[in-house]
């Protein structure tokens, strides 16, 4: 029994098990699709919704805009003012949550463009797109 709790453990540490999140309710876009929106270059605020952990550990696309915090930033001052441009969050990776969360944050207080980046930064990252260093700690 002890043998198999701890190899229970080890696959779910190492991602086995590990749920996507939800997206069903939010328009997903893939990260060649958001690469040549991002060409295009308009109407397009692209969403950072990771901590600032996780983005000195993996970065950050270019040109995005570091939310303060997935679920408390304010989208008065953090979003473009024009409710329908076109916006992209994006987190971690597929299994993480928080651009959802942030997307759906953006859908409640009116925005009619939303799209979120299931794969992430480590998808970004991995399909070899540019990946900036994230924010520096403050000493």
């Amino acid at each position: 029994m002890t043998r198999l709790l701890v190899i229970s453990t080890l696959l779910l540490s190492l991602g086995f098990g590990a749920c996507r999140a939800d997206l069903s309710d939010l328009q997903v876009i893939e990260v060649k699709d958001l690469a040549a929106w991002s060409a295009e270059g308009s109407d397009l605020t692209i969403c950072d919704a990771n901590s600032d952990d996780t983005r000195r550990r993996f970065g950050v696309i270019p040109g995005a805009v570091l939310l303060s915090s997935y679920r408390d930033y304010d989208t008065a001052t953090e979003l473009p003012a024009d409710k329908s441009d076109r916006l992209v969050f994006y987190c971690h990776s597929e299994m993480c949550g928080a651009a959802g969360d942030a997307a759906r944050k953006a859908v409640a207080a009116g925005y009619r463009n939303v799209w979120v980046m299931a794969a992430g930064i480590k998808g970004w990252a991995d399909s070899g797109r540019l990946v900036v260093p994230g924010p520096e700690t403050s000493s």
